[in-house]
């Protein structure tokens, strides 16, 4: 929880409430953590219990309150009385986080690439996002706003082998944001995902150690600022964003080999300018107050 920026100094989500998939581990419970750090009460969701409540008691250690629920995405029924027991203990629901995953690397004519593996894929990266925020946004609607944020990935833009379910699923979510953002602009609920580079995670387990190093993963305490910009004043303002953590920490790691006064968007812009096509270029221009946060 060390890893979050400026922790004790900055309250950036001082009583709000998170309520966050995939918790129990990886990126969702560096989230948990790090957004109780910034001052928000957690909702604690994954499908070990166990894992929940150890993370619930390292939150609760430093005065935040959190609810821990185990369930699984793909059921819709139980995200709906999810939000009902959130809303009982807390009154509100200010950010969804939709990042409980699922993946298994194989090929597509694999042995083990079994109906049932594509069925867990499909329904735990796509139907859980669309499940979550589906059941949210009367609580949301009715309380006048709030911020949902999914997670996606880089692969993406970045075929390899193994990767095609996961790909697959990965790319409905930009759709999904992109027209999601449109639907609710109106009711002040912004919409965006965050898209990593390879993070180590419990979903790597399996691969060759030499190969995720190799590709230089992330950390997921890394990602806790990406998250919580866009549910500050200033991001929230933001929506629509697909946000493409690799560009951005490119613009970062630049940044911070100037000196401290020059660690801002207006001093990297012409070098971004130069180093992006100019369609990305446009697209990361859009998430200049992004950059600003996390080069504070």
């Amino acid at each position: 929880m060390e890893n979050v920026k400026n922790s004790n100094q900055e309250l950036l989500l001082e009583d709000k409430v998170a309520f966050i998939t995939g918790a129990g581990s990886g990126i969702g419970a560096a989230l948990a953590k790090g957004f109780a750090k910034y001052g928000a009460n957690i909702v604690l969701v994954g499908t070990t219990e166990e894992k929940l409540l150890q993370i619930q008691a390292e939150i609760e250690k430093i005065g935040r309150r959190a609810l821990s629920i185990p369930l699984n995405v793909q059921n819709y029924e139980d995200l709906k009385q999810a939000f009902a027991k959130t809303m009982e203990k807390f009154g509100k629901i200010d950010i969804l986080i939709n990042n409980a995953g699922f993946s298994r690397l194989y090929p597509l004519n694999h042995p083990k690439c079994t109906p049932e593996i594509l069925d867990n894929i499909i329904k735990t990266n796509v139907l859980g996002p669309l499940y979550g925020s589906h059941a949210v946004l009367s609580h949301m609607v009715f309380q006048g706003g709030g911020t949902i944020l999914s997670t996606g990935s880089t692969i993406i833009g970045q075929p390899a082998p193994g990767w095609t379910v996961y790909s697959m699923s990965k790319s409905s979510l930009l759709g999904f944001t992109e027209c999601l953002a449109l639907e609710l602009k109106s009711q002040k609920i912004n919409v965006n995902l965050i898209m990593p580079r390879m993070v180590r995670t419990p979903m790597l387990r399996g691969m060759k150690e030499d190969l995720i190093n190799s590709m230089n993963p992330m950390m997921p305490e890394d990602l806790v600022d990406y998250y919580a910009f866009f549910a500050t004043k200033t991001g929230k303002k933001l929506t629509g964003q697909l946000v493409n953590v690799d560009k951005v920490e490119k613009i970062i790691g630049y940044a911070r080999s100037l000196p401290k006064e020059n660690q801002n968007w207006a001093d990297v812009k012409e070098w971004a300018e130069d180093t992006f096509s100019k369609e990305e270029f446009k697209k990361i221009k859009k998430m200049r107050k992004l950059i600003d946060f996390l080069l504070r």
